[in-house]
């Protein structure tokens, strides 16, 4: 195997002397190079730096590709200087010239001894075949026309983008406000835990002038993107943002209430809960909750954007889907949650308990363009009156649907049709099979 690297020059002499082959004869065994090279699929490593845009490189290729600058596809690049490596020889530098590297060859010609140790097909390569990944020329238009092409695209209307626009809600924000929320209606529980009633007032007042600055400034986003939607551009956007900001700020308090309320429905709803605080630091029934009602509260100031991405965090982490336009009351239990659905026009009451895999949906929407422009607006979800019990995998549907206070819905009952109050509804018993070890 011929290995040829960058190293510093050297002369023909060093590298006669080092393969024990006289200088005059150096050339002519190198000399079978091209046809040798060619017909065993040489490669070399041809470390090189490019004269016009001064990118180091190292690249491997056959010789007869030629050598460009992988970043500016410039061919003006140094002129490499090469190692040749015999077995059980010195590795000695061969000065790269003009009318030397088109003969440089994985032959020695008649030094048939080297040239067999050095051809063996078993021998393992001694150099590492570590590569640079690159582009080759047809590779990279390849990509040209993907980017072209995607530009093009933006251009359609069927496609959808977000190009030239005025700047949206950031989803990273919202979720840092949310973490802020957290803390300020959770003192102690998330953030700076080391909380003292002589601590408390500085916290807060920390906790809420940047949530102020934060919340403001995604909600003068909003208002400012539903603008140029709604082609209706306004130059009060960032004074709007302010105001909601701070009228949001002032119904914390009764947000707080709300949320301890809903704490006490789900110790007093699940036996395995050992505590409040197990319930504020684990149960995702809460977390969603407390987002709910959060985003609930932007909701109903016609806040655009800003409420749907807090729930859909909330859902992607928990499960539960709940839209930022129910309407729920007061001691709400959620237990286990998971694949629980509150659709947008769903009113539900006081003290109501759902459990896993509950649909509170709509019926289908019809298949015509503008079914969904035609409902949008209208109540699709059904009402849930107080001190209601809906168990697990039950879906109820349609917005004319109303289960009466007090009722109980048992697991996997399907829906469509109004229940009296104080009313239970379960689905018929499934006829059990039971076989012994035998079959029978």
């Amino acid at each position: 195997m011929v290995q040829l690297l960058q190293e510093s020059s050297s002369t023909a002499r060093d590298l006669s002397r080092a393969l024990g082959i006289p200088e005059k004869e150096v050339y002519y065994h190198l000399s079978h190079i091209e046809k040798s090279l060619r017909l065993r699929g040489g490669v070399i490593l041809e470390p090189a730096r490019c004269l016009d845009c001064g990118f180091n490189f190292r690249k491997r290729h056959r010789l007869t590709s030629p050598s460009r600058c992988p970043i500016c596809r410039s061919e003006a690049i140094t002129l490499p200087v090469y190692y040749l490596r015999a077995p059980n020889k010195l590795v000695l530098p061969v000065e790269a010239q003009d009318d030397f590297l088109p003969r440089l060859s994985s032959s020695l010609g008649r030094c048939n001894e080297m040239n067999r140790s050095i051809f063996h097909d078993d021998d393992p390569p001694d150099f590492c075949e570590f590569k640079e990944d690159q582009l080759i020329p047809s590779q990279e238009n390849r990509i040209r026309e993907v980017i072209s092409a995607m530009v093009r695209s933006c251009n359609d209307d069927k496609t959808i983008d977000h190009v030239g626009a005025t700047l949206i809600p950031s989803k990273d924000e919202i979720i840092k406000i949310l973490g802020m929320l957290q803390d300020i209606l959770f003192p102690g529980f998330f953030g700076r835990q080391e909380l003292s009633p002589s601590t408390l007032e500085y916290h807060l007042g920390n906790e809420l002038i940047s949530l102020y600055e934060s919340l403001s400034a995604q909600l003068s986003r909003s208002i400012r993107h539903e603008c140029r939607r709604m082609d209706s551009l306004c130059v009060k956007c960032v004074q709007r943002g302010r105001e909601e900001a701070i009228l949001f700020m002032e119904k914390l308090p009764s947000l707080r209430l709300a949320l301890a309320l809903d704490v006490k429905a789900h110790y007093d709803g699940d036996p395995a809960a050992k505590s409040l605080d197990e319930i504020v630091f684990s149960y995702p029934g809460l977390y969603a909750i407390f987002v709910y009602r959060v985003a609930h509260e932007l909701f109903v100031k016609n806040i655009p954007l800003m409420p749907r991405i807090m729930t859909e965090h909330a859902h992607s982490l928990t499960g539960i889907d709940i839209n930022p336009g129910a309407t729920i009351g007061k001691e709400f239990f959620i237990d286990h949650g998971t694949g629980v659905v509150i659709g947008e026009t769903t009113n539900i009451g006081d003290r109501v308990r759902i459990y896993q895999g509950v649909t509170l949906g709509a019926l289908s929407v019809p298949r015509e363009s503008e079914g969904g422009n035609y409902l949008r607006g209208r109540k699709r979800h059904p009402t849930i009156e107080d001190d209601v019990t809906i168990y697990a995998q039950a879906t109820i549907l349609g917005g004319e649907t109303i289960i009466g206070a007090r009722s109980v819905i048992g697991g996997n009952v399907w829906l469509t049709s109004s229940v009296p109050a104080d009313t239970t509804v379960l689905i018929e018993p499934p006829r059990h099979v039971f076989k012994d070890d035998s079959g029978k």
